[in-house]
């Protein structure tokens, strides 16, 4: 009789098995729907990041030779009037998470740099939406 039982235990039964796929299913839908902005929400902590750093060079290369560079290309390992390295450059020239390059320009005598977002367009929303720092001033 041991026998007869311990063979009619061997597998899963299909209500087990439904229910383990279920369970299963549940939370795979879960991880899909707590996941799904990640991309974006990465892809703006880049820019966010990008533009302070380019913002962060310019106003130390203002700060060693009394004037902001012109592009960003200046930055890109800059080197003072004498020859020497400046203590503060970008490595590689950045880009945006698109692969476009950002938008630097001296405005009021203040440096700003734009992301022009996925549409590589000026305007936009959602993902092509404008990022600039500073951040224009509201009102007028």
């Amino acid at each position: 009789m041991k026998r007869i039982r311990s063979a009619r235990r061997r597998g899963f039964t299909l209500l087990e098995l439904m229910v383990v796929i279920t369970i299963i299913g549940l939370l795979s839908a879960v991880v899909v729907v707590s996941t799904r902005g990640l991309p974006a929400k990465g892809r703006r902590t880049k820019i966010d990041q990008d533009l302070r750093k380019i913002l962060t060079v310019a106003e130390a290369m203002y700060t060693e030779s009394g004037r902001y560079p012109e592009s960003i290309q200046e930055m890109v390992n800059p080197k003072a009037e004498d020859g020497t390295e400046m203590s503060m450059g970008l490595e590689s020239y950045p880009k945006d998470p698109w692969q476009s390059e950002y938008v630097y320009d001296i405005t009021s005598g203040r440096p700003t740099v734009t992301c022009l977002g996925s549409d590589k367009q000026p305007g936009g929303d959602g993902e092509g939406v404008d990022v600039t720092l500073p951040k224009p001033e509201e009102g007028g």
